[in-house]
């Protein structure tokens, strides 16, 4: 099992890594004193193929147990699911000694950080990422919250989790869909990383396609250790470090409000990067060259089909209500090369249409 440490201004957490290690989960959570009234959030697509494991393996403990079952999707990150899990902690009498386990990909590991950090002032939270892009990025860092008159993720908190149990063996039941839809965000990786990795990326996309296991556990610890070096720096995002891992997503964010959150988090950030490096380009960092280069990974993740369907208009409109603005002013994270970021660029109403237009108009569906 393989152990990354994350370290933070005010925690230190482990991220354990292995395959078809579930079944040890309690004596995980025993040994860090987590085996506490344990409340479980579970995806229903993860539900569908591993609940009779996951409660078999959770139940078969000496502590209160409790199972709820979420839906799929970003329509879950909502106030009113928020409320139903307040109320159901409050009428099963889980106190301040309650761990939360969150069981799925980004959407249930957002809502239910978000419920462990305002639950009883903060209570015990662990993350069971299930989809590839949980595990490489969404599972750590502390980024928490919820939906909230379309606007993605407007309400939330930073709140670390006290354990990230990552079981490789979830991805072998992941729809085809959303084991793609992750792709985008390891694209960030690559590019806001070093050449080597990049490379590795690029020499093995077909392999990750597969899951073959060996290059799968690179990847996860690569990103991860990657994310875990920038949060030591920079876990609230006042430097400004932390603001390379949003590349593409404030084009992302503003382009799944404009869709309804009917396509993935994963894919919206695939298109939101590609627009990224056309706004790169455009304003002169990004050369053509690299452009070019960079564009040769990225257009082998095909876009959601509903990409095309894009309002230029209603993006734009969108992104002024993105958290990362500074004075009304939407910011751009921009790329000059692999590994090399420019945070907080702004751009004007035609260089955003732009880079839009070439994102749809350049890509495959």
């Amino acid at each position: 099992m393989k152990k990354i440490i994350v370290n933070t201004t005010n925690s230190k957490y482990p991220i354990l890594i292995g395959k078809a290690h579930f079944f040890s989960l309690p004596q995980i959570l025993d040994k860090h004193n987590l085996l506490k009234n344990i409340y479980v959030v579970i995806d229903k697509n993860v539900a569908r193929f591993h609940i009779r494991e996951i409660e078999t393996v959770l139940s078969n403990t000496d502590t209160k147990v409790h199972f709820k079952v979420l839906p799929s999707g970003e329509r879950t990150k909502s106030s009113i699911v928020l409320k139903k899990i307040y109320q159901e902690l409050l009428n099963k009498k889980y106190g301040r000694d309650t761990t939360l386990i969150a069981i799925g990909g980004g959407v249930i590991g957002d809502i239910v950080g978000y419920v462990a950090a305002t639950y009883m002032r903060g209570i015990n939270l662990v993350h069971v990422p299930t989809t590839f892009l949980a595990m490489i990025d969404s599972s750590i860092g502390g980024k928490t919250g919820i939906n909230f008159s379309g606007r993605k993720n407007i309400i939330g908190a930073f709140y670390q989790p006290d354990l990230v149990f990552t079981d490789t063996e979830f991805l072998s039941t992941l729809p085809k869909r959303e084991f793609s839809a992750s792709l985008g965000e390891l694209l960030k990786y690559g590019l806001i990383s070093t050449k080597a990795f990049y490379n590795l990326i690029y020499s093995n996309i077909e392999k990750i396609k597969l899951l073959d296991s060996e290059i799968i556990n690179k990847i996860i610890t690569e990103c991860l250790t990657i994310k875990a070096s920038v949060i030591l720096r920079d876990e609230y995002e006042i430097t400004g470090i932390r603001k390379i891992l949003n590349l593409g997503h404030t084009f992302a964010h503003a382009i799944e409000s404009d869709l309804g959150f009917q396509i993935k988090h994963g894919e919206a950030v695939t298109a939101g990067i590609i627009c990224s490096l056309f706004l790169s380009n455009l304003k002169g960092f990004l050369s053509d060259d690299n452009l070019k280069d960079m564009m040769e990974l990225a257009s082998r993740i095909h876009l959601n089909r509903g990409i095309k369907e894009l309002n230029n208009q209603r993006v734009y409109n969108n992104m002024f209500s993105d958290k990362k603005n500074v004075d009304s002013e939407v910011r751009f994270v921009i790329l000059v090369n692999i590994g090399e970021i420019i945070v907080d660029i702004m751009a004007d109403r035609d260089e955003i249409f732009y880079a839009l237009n070439e994102m749809k108009n350049n890509f495959p569906v």
